[in-house]
């Protein structure tokens, strides 16, 4: 005959630890839930300093200060979850700056809304965390008591406990009506005074600006009635205005990219492609322009060679959250220019998996880079201030490095900002093809032959179409370029710029090819 698999004796020697997992559960979820709903995070979104907390009114509300009105949008996420974000202190001087700062930053909001999306799930993680080990810290306590009592005393405290079940049910209504009295002495007076002020209320941004046309996101945006609204209507619309035009400008661009896709080098079976930038100064409007060529191209890597800011400052971190979101799907490779100086952006980019280059020969989709960021610091408008080497000083520093290198293991790719610091390795021919950006300006693709070996130098033009160190807006200021590089065995074979033109039209380079 069979033995019965539950019987009544294992489900006695089952239930304390059953009893015991359900006590770790149901305090690791209090316990976790209420952290995360109390907990907030400081972080910089776009041009702010914010502080971001969750809800659970399934909005994602932006707390904007006393002269601007609040906004709002839906979540949609599980369990009503929504977001304050609550914007605090910018280095904007002035209002118009600051708004026309915000709405182009909106106009591209996949990096700062992947940003926050990773605030709120470290967030949740901590808190998770917290509760469990609170929870394991109850269940032990319990189950070190339990067994400390042992089982002849937890017999005689039920018995006892039988024997003056009358008193046990009496002292159990006096501390329920205790309990009951309390909570209604907190909450009672707060439900029974009066509001002095009449609950926010809420209107879509459409009825407030009729006269305009929205786009999908902004058709969903709804605005907190008040003063600051009615009184802030002009503001608001120069925001909205700012924005309409650079997603339509910016947009164009994207969609014309297939158009000219027949005109873009197409990789071969064995070649690898990577998409060369440099100088985007905070214009995250170019990113999805260029991730669209490097889609069409079928781009594996994405090469940054610096200035994706224009002062280094914290603020400016959305720029390196929009290129991360934009090129999540390619291996990134990066050195950050004179205008990154600060460390911020550094470690930007090192917190989203970029290869910063740092003196050392490393291998990325079989192609051997050196490289290093620019020494030298200068902020928006302001003088170059020396760094701890001049360019000079870092050029025949790193020719040494890449000389030094073994010929079955010569650098393919040298990366730097300026070209100034390639032009000891340049001229010692110990690389194959070296990258700049720096003077907003195509020069090259120059090829000699040193050694018998064929030694390529090429700086890229302004990605962002920057106007000395700036570039955010909703047009360009100069055409904006990318170059694709064609590998074949860890070793460039051919160049192609694609170009924006201020006229928003897309000029598609001829490929050239590189002699090995």
């Amino acid at each position: 005959m069979f033995r019965r698999l539950v019987t009544k004796a294992r489900l006695r020697k089952a239930a304390p630890w059953a009893a015991l997992v359900l006590l770790w559960l149901v305090v690791s979820v209090s316990i976790g839930l209420l952290g995360f709903a109390n907990d907030s995070e400081r972080v910089t979104i776009g041009a702010h300093a914010a502080n971001v907390s969750p809800t659970f009114d399934n909005h994602a509300t932006l707390d904007l200060g006393a002269v601007l009105p609040r906004l709002r949008l839906q979540t949609d996420l599980p369990a009503d979850l929504g977001l304050n974000i609550d914007i605090q202190e910018t280095d904007a001087d002035n209002l118009t700056e600051l708004l026309n700062r915000d709405a182009l930053i909106a106009s591209q909001p996949d990096g700062e809304i992947a940003r926050i999306r990773q605030v709120v799930r470290e967030m949740a993680v901590d808190n998770a965390v917290a509760g469990a080990g609170s929870g394991l810290l109850v269940a032990v306590v319990v189950a070190t008591t339990w067994a400390m009592v042992g089982p002849r005393r937890r017999r005689e405290l039920w018995a006892a406990l039988h024997n003056s079940e009358r008193r046990v049910q009496h002292r159990a209504i006096v501390v329920l009506v205790a309990m009951l009295t309390t909570i209604a002495s907190i909450f009672g007076p707060a439900a029974m005074r009066t509001p002095e002020a009449a609950p926010t209320t809420w209107q879509p941004l459409s009825k407030l600006l009729p006269e305009l046309s929205f786009d999908d996101r902004l058709k969903n945006v709804e605005v907190a009635s008040g003063f600051s609204t009615t009184g802030g209507v002009g503001v608001i619309r120069t925001a909205v205005e700012t924005y309409e035009r650079s997603t339509e400008f910016y947009g164009q661009l994207r969609d014309r990219v297939s158009r000219v896709g027949g005109r873009i080098h197409q990789p071969a079976e064995g070649e690898t492609v990577a998409l060369l930038v440099s100088d985007r100064h905070d214009n995250i409007g170019m990113d999805p322009f260029a991730a669209e060529v490097a889609k069409v191209a079928g781009a594996k890597v994405l090469i940054d060679a610096g200035d994706d800011s224009s002062s280094g400052q914290a603020w400016e971190v959305f720029s390196i959250n929009s290129l991360a979101q934009h090129f999540k799907d390619l291996k990134v490779v990066a050195v950050a220019g004179n205008h990154d100086a600060g460390g911020h952006i550094e470690d930007a980019m090192r917190k989203n998996k970029f290869t910063v280059l740092d003196s050392k020969p490393v291998e990325v989709e079989g192609i051997r880079f050196l490289g290093d960021s620019d020494p030298t610091k200068t902020g928006l408008g302001s003088a170059d201030t020396p760094g701890d080497e001049t360019t000079v000083e870092q050029s025949k520093r790193l020719a040494d490095v890449a000389c030094e290198q073994p010929e079955d293991k010569r650098i393919s790719t040298f990366v730097v900002h300026d070209p100034a610091s390639f032009q000891d390795t340049a001229n010692r021919g110990c690389a194959s093809l070296l990258l700049s950006g720096h003077l907003h300006r195509q020069v090259g693709p120059d090829t000699k032959i040193l050694g018998g070996k064929a030694v390529t130098t090429f700086t890229n033009g302004t990605t962002g179409g920057a106007a000395y160190a700036f570039a955010l807006g909703y047009t360009l200021r100069r055409p904006g370029e990318v170059t694709l590089i064609t590998y074949v065995k860890g070793q460039p074979t051919g160049l192609q710029t694609v170009t924006a033109e201020l006229t928003g039209e897309i000029t598609v380079g001829t490929y050239k090819p590189l002699a090995n």
